[in-house]
């Protein structure tokens, strides 16, 4: 597999824009190659098809492909939130000749046929083993006087903390949104860093509660950084609830460029993706939840799946909810 990185420093494309061999798969990827990389190795040994990976943030990818147009040499775009794709669909093309696609349950799929989810993940409440504070365990709860001054969270305008505030909003309950407004007052210190930076703050003692994306507490677990693995285990994991009983989900996508040069081997990739071996890849090795059933696993929570397509329509929304600083 070749790997190259796109940043916000050097926002440079190392493919060539030579014609690639039928044998190669050319993926832009959104996310951090350590939670794709077993999934792509795997697809390289089962299929022969050598993967060409770059990865970078979103919006630069996005140009990048916008800008390439008939030149481009992405095939296959993976996200790491659905909102990042949904937004450009004239960049993408339908993926009608999908093998698995009436498998996928409607709620994980564009109707339009552009996306497909392949993970979820929720973000999650952490708190620390020696807390002996009451853990809510609804977000209703964070209302609540005694929150104040306990969370440690990242930026509340990164894309985790408004995809989850738009989820919140798309459940028209408001119980579940009312503390957004004052969310800073739950803050124990300023937000800074990212999402393990969090988790390693609560384990410190800087404060009694962390939101995170779930599997980064298993990152850290499962990390080569003693120190981490050592945090990790001063810290537990809880699913918030909204009002109804269901946990707010995200869910990572794939879909198709619209110039790709290998489409029928980005089709291969994708339904790669959502075979029951590899989902398991994604529940067992990285930690997040498949979106297609896979017999004696069952889910930690009961998702609002019924919120993931809904919530898109509130992205808008999210401005006007965030707490001022």
């Amino acid at each position: 597999m070749i790997k190259s990185k796109l940043c916000c420093f050097y926002p440079i494309l190392l493919l060539s824009t030579q014609v690639l061999a039928k044998d190669e798969l050319n993926v832009y990827s959104f996310r951090k190659y350590e939670l794709i990389k077993p999934m792509l190795q795997a697809f390289e040994k089962q299929s022969g098809i050598r993967v060409n990976l770059v990865n970078g943030k979103s919006q630069f990818l996005l140009s990048r492909l916008s800008n390439d147009g008939h030149n481009s040499r992405a095939d296959v775009i993976l996200s790491s939130d659905l909102v990042q794709l949904s937004a450009h669909r004239a960049l993408l093309q339908p993926m009608t000749d999908l093998k698995r696609w009436s498998e996928v349950p409607d709620v994980f799929k564009d109707p339009d046929q552009r996306w497909v989810s392949v993970s979820m993940r929720t973000r999650a409440l952490f708190a620390n083993t020696h807390n002996t504070a009451a853990i809510p365990n609804q977000f209703k709860q964070l209302s609540d006087p005694q929150m104040k001054g306990q969370f440690c969270v990242r930026d509340w305008r990164h894309s985790y903390n408004r995809t989850l505030f738009a989820s919140l909003l798309a459940s028209d309950s408001a119980p579940n949104t009312s503390w957004l407004k004052n969310a800073n007052q739950l803050l124990a210190k300023r937000p800074s860093g990212g999402d393990r930076d969090q988790l390693r703050a609560l384990a410190k003692g800087q404060c009694q509660f962390a939101l995170a994306n779930h599997y980064y507490w298993h990152m850290m677990k499962q990390s080569n950084n003693k120190q981490d693995v050592k945090l990790a285990t001063q810290i537990e994991m809880h699913f918030l609830q909204m009002a109804n009983g269901t946990t707010p989900v995200s869910t990572t996508t794939a879909a198709i460029a619209k110039y790709a040069p290998n489409k029928q081997n980005a089709l291969m990739f994708i339904d790669f993706l959502l075979l029951p071996e590899t989902q398991k890849m994604y529940a067992q090795l990285i930690n997040e939840f498949p979106v297609m059933e896979i017999k004696g696993y069952t889910l930690p929570f009961k998702p609002a799946l019924e919120n993931i397509n809904k919530s898109l329509h509130y992205t808008e929304k999210v401005e006007a909810a965030l707490p001022h600083n």
